[in-house]
C-alpha cells in the first residue's frame, strides 16, 4: 500500500509538471525541432536523388544524426542543440503523463498507454540525440544501426527478434501511410481551423505517407540483414534513402519522399500551434 501510494503521487507529480503552462510550451517547441530535423533529413535526401552528397555543415548521412550534425556545425548550433534536448524532453515527458492518465480512464485501454508510453519513448529518443551532440558525442548512425543488428543476430534468438523489428517497422510505415490517407490525424492531433485547415491537412497527408514509405523500406533492410545475417545490410534511413534512389526512376522517387519529409515537417511544427496538447 506504501510503495501503491508513493508511486500514484509521483505519477500525480508527473501529470502535474508535464501539464504546466511551462511544460506544455516547452513540449510544443519539441514538435517544432522534431519538425525542423524532418526539413533537414528532406533537404539532405533532396540531394542524393540529385546525385550530390548528403552534405550540409557537418552532415554526413540523410537521417537523422546527420540532420542533428548539420545543426550543431551551423553558427549557434550548440544553443540549439540544447534548446532542442530540453524541449523534446518536455513532450516526451507529456506523453508519459498521457499514459499514466490512460492507465487511470476507465475508457482507455492497454493499447491507449502502450502507444502514449511508445510515444513517449520515440521522443525522448530525439531528445537523447540533440543531448548526444551537445556533449559532444554525437553517433554515426548507420555504424550504430550496423553494430545493434550485430550484437542481436550473435544472441540466442537473435534473427527472430531482429526479424519482429523488420516487421514491426514495415507494419509502423503502412499505418503511417493508412493514417495520412485517411486524414485520421484530423481532430486527434491536430485541431486547425479557419485557412489553416485545408494546409495543414494537405502537408499532414503527404507527410505522413512519406514518412510511412521510409519506415517500411527501414523495415525490410532489417529483414533483409536477418535472412543474409550481415549487419551491413542494416543501414537505417541513410541506407534506405540511398537504396531507393538506385532503384529505376529512384530519383524522382527519392525526390516525392524527400518532399514528403518536409512536408511532415511543417506538418511537426504546426502541431506546436495546432495540436491537442
Amino acid at each position: 500500500m506504501v510503495g501503491g501510494g508513493q508511486a500514484e503521487r509521483a505519477g500525480d507529480d508527473t501529470v502535474r509538471a508535464a501539464r504546466s503552462p511551462g511544460g506544455r510550451f516547452l513540449a510544443r517547441g519539441g514538435f517544432v525541432f522534431v519538425g525542423l530535423l524532418h526539413l533537414i533529413v528532406a533537404y539532405l535526401a533532396l540531394r542524393v536523388a540529385l546525385g550530390g552528397r548528403a552534405a550540409l555543415g557537418g552532415a554526413q548521412h540523410a537521417d537523422q544524426s546527420g540532420a542533428v550534425g548539420a545543426i550543431a556545425s551551423a553558427p549557434g548550433g550548440l544553443l540549439v542543440l540544447w534548446a532542442g534536448a530540453v524541449c523534446c524532453a518536455a513532450l516526451a515527458l507529456w506523453w508519459v503523463s498521457e499514459a499514466i492518465l490512460d492507465a487511470r480512464r476507465p475508457s482507455s485501454g492497454t493499447w491507449d498507454v502502450l502507444m502514449s508510453a511508445g510515444k513517449a519513448t520515440l521522443f525522448l529518443a530525439v531528445g537523447g540525440l540533440f543531448l548526444s551532440y551537445a556533449l559532444g558525442a554525437g553517433p554515426d548512425s548507420r555504424e550504430k544501426a550496423q553494430e545493434i543488428t550485430a550484437t542481436i543476430l550473435a544472441a540466442p534468438g537473435g534473427q527472430l527478434v531482429l526479424f519482429a523489428i523488420g516487421t514491426v517497422l514495415v507494419g509502423a510505415g503502412v499505418y503511417y501511410v493508412w493514417r495520412g490517407v485517411t486524414r485520421e490525424f484530423l481532430g486527434q492531433e491536430v485541431h486547425a481551423h479557419g485557412r489553416a485547415r485545408r494546409p495543414v491537412a494537405a502537408v499532414g497527408v503527404f507527410g505522413y505517407a512519406a514518412k510511412g514509405v521510409a519506415l517500411a523500406i527501414v523495415g525490410i533492410l532489417v529483414a533483409v540483414a536477418t535472412a543474409r545475417h550481415d549487419p551491413s545490410e542494416s543501414t537505417g534511413l541513410d541506407g534506405a534513402l540511398r537504396g531507393l534512389a538506385a532503384q529505376p526512376y529512384g530519383a524522382w522517387l527519392l525526390g516525392a519522399v524527400a518532399l514528403g519529409l518536409a512536408c511532415f515537417g511543417i506538418y511537426s511544427m504546426a502541431r506546436a500551434k495546432y495540436g491537442t496538447i
